[in-house]
């Protein structure tokens, strides 16, 4: 089979040469990091609040937000378009007796945070159809504890300015306090 072939099949989650779809979990945490690296994640971490931190060691590490590439396997790309479309269904219950309605667009990017369960911290569009169907940039995160999944904040992405502390969350945040002070607070 040429790479070209393996790859379209590995799309499909058709590769079974793996013993793991979700890559590699060496049992690496924070405590194995380098001080640069560690003062690197810390840092993407309090400005994004998760939702952006920079892929520091390859794999699927216990205990670092690590982003997830939606490329390479077709099975977990639909977990996350699922998580998504959980997310923004929450978001239409909680909102409901505004006419609040939401469509999913496309998952634009996801980072994974690997604990006693998964941490989902997604960026996606969503056509707002309260608003004249506009497209909008939204984040959620989103705690799959399996069987039950929960979403624990639901937010506009906000601008690159107000990322850090801002505390303006508008009218459409649903949250439970996943990070403090920049950092993430364990389990839950």
């Amino acid at each position: 089979m040429d790479s070209g072939e393996s790859d379209k099949r590995r799309m499909q989650g058709e590769d079974s040469d793996s013993d793991s779809d979700l890559g590699p979990c060496d049992g690496i945490d924070e405590r194995f990091l380098s001080d640069e690296e560690r003062a690197l994640y810390r840092s993407a971490v309090a400005k994004s609040e998760g939702f952006d931190v920079p892929e520091i060691i390859a794999g699927y590490l216990y205990n670092l937000i690590q982003p997830r590439d939606l490329n390479t396997y077709y099975h977990e790309f639909l977990i996350y378009k699922e998580r998504s479309q959980h997310a923004i269904d929450e978001h239409n219950r909680h909102f409901a007796e505004t006419n609040a309605k939401l469509e999913l667009v496309k998952v634009s990017k996801v980072m994974a945070h690997l604990y006693d369960n998964i941490r989902y911290y997604i960026t996606f569009e969503a056509r707002d159809l309260a608003d004249g169907g506009k497209t909008k940039t939204y984040q959620a995160v989103v705690r799959d504890a399996i069987p039950e999944i929960s979403v624990l904040s639901f937010r506009l992405k906000p601008a690159e300015d107000e990322q850090v502390g801002s505390g303006n969350h508008g009218k459409e945040w649903i949250w439970e306090g996943h990070l403090v002070n920049g950092q993430l607070l364990p389990g839950g």
